[in-house]
């Protein structure tokens, strides 16, 4: 299967840790001087920074991001995944209006596809990323059997998911259960049945995530074969990009036969 690899990955998120200090303490300085402003196109632009971890795992990789958005960058070497025009012209345009919206771009789709069913050859990709996606999507299981199938052995899964007051729909909402889950799976869970059930036109969060379940949900993954496997190498409490999600990043093991 491979090895943890405990210590490097300990050692590089301290560094990590002390990156975003001394960033967080040079721009408070600026600021203080007058030296650093923001600049802001106009009212309500918004335009997040890169994640300093995502670029210390994943530099140097070829990879798949679903759900990309213009405001939301990450830099990195990838091919972009989301539902096109074609596929869901409802859903394509309200994020795209929102990029707009937030940037005046939009980011480009490589791949039209859902993120549940991506058109790959299997262990072809060295990770797949996604950031406030996850709970968007009606059967959240399914997808990350997707995206093992089609990340190699040694591969990254790098997952953002908004903390639950990120929202302020989700506030009062229930963290989602892995039991839910799991029926979600077994159904076959889709946007029509669940924006049916849950009366969402369009694909709003469906799920509400914690910690706790981020955690869970890969117990279960490990639980149910022995050929594959996720070890979780990093996790932040609050993401080093906007501040409103937690960050958990897997790594994937698959045994050979």
């Amino acid at each position: 299967m491979g090895g943890s690899g405990a210590d490097p990955w300990v050692k590089a998120l301290a560094r990590v840790g002390l990156v975003r200090v001394a960033r967080s303490r040079v721009g408070w300085l600026l600021r203080r001087l007058g030296l650093r402003r923001p600049a802001v196109p106009w009212p309500g632009y918004f335009k997040a920074s890169e994640s300093p971890l995502a670029h210390l795992i994943l530099d140097g990789l070829r990879g798949l991001e679903i759900g990309a958005a213009a405001h939301n960058p990450f830099g990195l070497s990838t091919r972009n995944v989301g539902l096109s025009e074609r596929i869901d012209p409802q859903d394509f345009q309200f994020f795209r209006d929102q990029q707009m919206q937030f940037c005046g771009a939009v980011a480009p789709i490589d791949i039209e596809a859902d993120a549940a069913a991506i058109p790959g050859p299997d262990s072809s990709e060295d990770f797949v990323l996604h950031s406030h996606v996850w709970e968007h999507l009606p059967d959240p299981l399914g997808a990350l059997l997707e995206w093992v199938r089609i990340v190699r052995a040694g591969g990254f899964l790098f997952v953002i998911v908004p903390k639950r007051d990120a929202a302020d729909a989700d506030k009062d909402r229930p963290i989602t259960p892995l039991a839910e889950y799991v029926r979600y799976y077994e159904e076959g869970a889709t946007h029509a049945t669940r924006s049916a059930a849950e009366g969402m036109p369009i694909r709003g969060h469906y799920n509400v995530f914690s910690p706790d379940t981020l955690h869970a949900i890969a117990e279960w993954f490990n639980a149910r074969s022995e050929k594959e496997r996720l070890e979780e190498v990093a996790f932040l409490e609050t993401d080093d990009k906007v501040g409103n999600g937690h960050t958990i990043v897997w790594r994937v093991w698959k045994s050979a036969g």
